[in-house]
């Protein structure tokens, strides 16, 4: 019994049809100890059907560890976006994606396979200029209607830039996470700046599903109304 009713294939088909990029998922699971792998296997399996331009790769992180530490990946399930070249689009998932965060994962799907930015050309300056790694955690959860907006987001930064990458967290299966950062509500950003893989050392937390002029800034900083745009 598929999982998406009828009308929402039709408009999943449409959506995907236009793509002019493929989109492979990676998809990180084991059969032990991964109680949502199953379930998130099972939503995946619903979007090859709907496109000939959407392929599922599965990597077991324990037999292919070199693979999982590649996307840093360090937990299942996960999923990794790369298009019909290869090119790690730097969006992750971390959880099965049900609920609202299946919303997610089309629009990481859209975008990745050639659909047009939402950032305006102020934004995607501001994200042009970050020079050095950056990780983006948007922690959400399957019934927040607000997440998939501040996780679009997140997702289109890391698509414009090389140096950031974003996680999309299922904050209930993932607790020590949502420990770790202090999450008592979602959405939630947390911005790391530095090494690579990102610092808990001086994160920059975000709120809610802010605009999207407030949440580059509050995720990158102000940017000098005097510096060049640095547009792609």
């Amino acid at each position: 019994m598929a999982l998406i009713a009828a009308a929402d294939q039709a408009r999943l088909r449409d959506s995907f049809a236009g793509m002019p990029r493929a989109v492979r998922l990676i998809f990180f699971t084991q059969t032990f100890g991964c109680d949502t792998c199953l379930q998130a296997r099972q939503i995946l399996d619903e979007l090859p059907a709907l496109s000939d331009k959407v392929t599922i790769e599965e990597v077991n992180p324990v037999l292919d560890r070199a693979r999982a530490d590649r996307y840093g990946i360090d937990r299942v399930p996960a999923v990794a976006l790369v298009d019909g070249d290869g090119l790690d689009s730097r969006i992750r998932f971390l959880g099965a994606p049900s609920g609202y965060e299946f919303i997610s994962l089309v629009q990481a799907i859209l975008l990745v396979g050639g659909a047009a930015s939402s950032l305006s050309d102020a934004n995607r300056g501001r994200i042009a200029a970050v020079d050095r790694p950056t990780t983006i955690h948007v922690f959400s959860t399957p019934t927040c209607p607000h997440c998939p907006r501040a996780v679009a987001l997140a997702q289109e930064m890391a698509f414009a830039n090389p140096n950031i990458t974003t996680y999309a967290v299922e904050t209930t299966e993932f607790p020590d996470l949502a420990r770790r950062y202090g999450v008592n509500g979602v959405p939630k950003t947390v911005v790391a700046h530095g090494a690579a893989g990102g610092s808990d050392e001086g994160a920059v937390e975000i709120l809610g599903a802010l605009p999207q002029d407030d949440y580059v800034a509050q995720a990158l900083g102000p940017f000098p109304s005097d510096a060049p745009a640095l547009l792609s």
